[in-house]
């Protein structure tokens, strides 16, 4: 194979839109969330035991979180265990960009 045989592809900076997740805004916030707890945690130098006692969630749940397991987490439960952490949440909105035609086909 040659680098000729590669097409590159500039993402859009939500990686479960690019592979076609339906639900990939809520994803990719669980997921940026959990990155704040994780770091806020680091910070903190807290393991997940003194995370525990912080935060009322459970050693268990800060694992799952630890580890991308984010399946059984809601948003609004996300965000207050940022708000525990002492991590004030801000959500933005903005309009979707313009999809192509073939973009609009392949979705129906």
């Amino acid at each position: 194979m040659s680098d000729n045989d590669f097409e590159i592809v500039r993402g859009s900076g939500n990686l479960y839109a690019d592979l076609g997740d339906p639900d990939a805004d809520t994803r990719q916030m669980k997921a940026q969330l959990a990155a704040e707890i994780i770091a806020a945690l680091d910070r903190r130098k807290l393991t997940v035991r003194d995370g525990e006692k912080l935060t009322g969630i459970t050693a268990a749940d800060l694992s799952r979180i630890r580890n991308a397991d984010l399946g059984r987490f809601t948003i609004d439960r996300l965000v207050r265990v940022l708000n525990a952490l002492d991590r004030h949440v801000t959500v933005k909105v903005t309009p979707m960009p313009k999809r192509s035609k073939e973009q609009a086909a392949a979705s129906t």
